[in-house]
């Protein structure tokens, strides 16, 4: 039978990929929603700004996910 300190690690790390999948989802989300915006004329942007405005917020979303993964682990803990 696993410890309670291994069943709370699998749990964290369970947690910790759910998590990250929704990070990732809302990277993919957003870009697409750039995209969207722009071919419909919501938005004016060139290609090439709208790449580098994409690859900051995924950088964005990417390291506010790594600062905050501290506080949820340690709130499952």
């Amino acid at each position: 039978m696993a410890s309670k300190k291994e069943k709370t690690e699998v749990n964290v790390g369970k947690v910790m990929a759910s998590v990250s999948s929704v990070v990732s989802f809302m990277k993919e989300q957003v870009a697409s929603d750039l995209v969207n915006a722009k071919n419909s004329g919501k938005i004016q942007v060139n290609p090439e700004d709208l790449k580098k405005i994409c690859f900051y917020i995924e950088a964005s979303l990417t390291n506010s996910f790594v600062k905050a993964s501290g506080q949820i682990e340690s709130s499952l803990k």
